[in-house]
């Protein structure tokens, strides 16, 4: 049996809710994706995950703070993060929308 899921980034973030930073467009046991964005003044608070991260830069400039030591991020990078790594995203000049893979699913290690 085959199985496909399908959408394009720029739809998917434009369902990200006002208030949300992000909205999970795909789980299975071994991944979730997520598109995420920022606009100009938001804030991303340091935090770490225990998962491991993917980043994809779809658009957009900022800075990736990634404990203690800060990077430009723009579009087309890809950022990985091992679990437990505190990291923020901040400086947005303007929309930042990243597509965000972790493996295992995010929060199935909690």
């Amino acid at each position: 049996m085959f199985c496909m899921d399908y959408f394009t980034v720029s739809d998917a973030a434009e369902d990200v809710s006002d208030g949300e930073e992000s909205i999970e467009k795909l789980r299975t046991d071994a991944v979730s994706l997520e598109i995420m964005t920022f606009e100009e003044g938001d804030e991303d608070p340091m935090h770490a995950h225990a998962e491991d991260e993917i980043y994809h830069v779809d658009s957009g400039n900022a800075q990736l703070n990634v404990e203690g030591e800060t990077y430009d991020v723009s579009e087309g990078d890809v950022i990985h993060l091992e679990p437990g790594t505190d990291h923020q995203f901040l400086g947005f000049e303007d929309e930042l929308v990243m597509t965000v893979l972790y493996a295992p699913a995010k929060g199935s290690t909690e």
